[in-house]
């Protein structure tokens, strides 16, 4: 029975962060809004993140790693995310203490999985998990939200753009991009490379016989 209270309580707390981490990202860090208009913060949360970030990635996906310190832009501040996750915890610890301090972990681990999973996608190092396929599913859906700003909110919990009608559809173009830059594994990269040579061969061969 613990044991079933536990997995729920994990589940829940999965699914609400997944919400809040849909609608922050849509809400406040795309859109200009009644707090951004008034608030410092919620403007400066605003600015970087639909201006700075999505203007620097918007012409390449990745580039090269950067010091720590220098990519503000990319990461969360783990450390905040206890005080962030309080007021949900609050009510939450009214109908159990227990999924309360779940909660809090939940949203301390999402801050943690955050950094490190969009920091190895726009500044790539080569992290251990880099070719997990459930890091590469993630790349790919994040890739898209580059792409399609307005769509594929979620980042390390992609539920809600489903739930919210936000998710995006790959084009033959996209899903194409994706291959290249290695999202779909190194071997597929690798058959994408080996047949675009092949036509270019095929290409030149034509032109001399004319």
């Amino acid at each position: 029975m613990i044991f079933l209270d536990f997995a729920g309580w994990i589940l829940f707390s999965v699914i609400l962060m997944g919400f809040i981490e849909h609608q922050v990202h849509a809400q406040l860090m795309h859109k200009r809004n009644f707090l951004s208009e008034r608030n410092e913060g919620f403007k400066r949360t605003f600015e970087a993140h639909a201006i700075f970030h999505h203007g620097h990635y918007a012409k390449s996906f990745t580039d090269e790693p950067v010091p720590p310190g220098e990519d503000q832009e990319i990461r969360l501040t783990v450390r905040k995310a206890p005080r962030k996750a309080l007021p949900f915890a609050l009510v939450i610890a009214i109908f159990s203490w227990q999924c309360a301090l779940i909660f809090i972990a939940t949203v301390v681990f999402h801050h943690w999985v955050w950094n490190q999973i969009h920091l190895e996608m726009h500044k790539p190092s080569g992290k251990h998990f880099s070719n997990w396929p459930i890091y590469l599913f993630v790349c790919r859906y994040h890739y898209l939200h580059h792409v399609y700003p307005n769509k594929n909110f979620n980042v390390v919990f992609p539920i809600f753009d489903l739930v919210l009608g936000t998710l995006a559809k790959p084009t033959e173009k996209d899903i194409s991009n994706m291959i290249s830059l290695g999202f779909y594994g190194e071997k597929k990269r690798q058959e994408q490379a080996r047949l675009q040579n092949e036509k270019a061969k095929v290409l030149v061969s034509a032109g001399k016989d004319r």
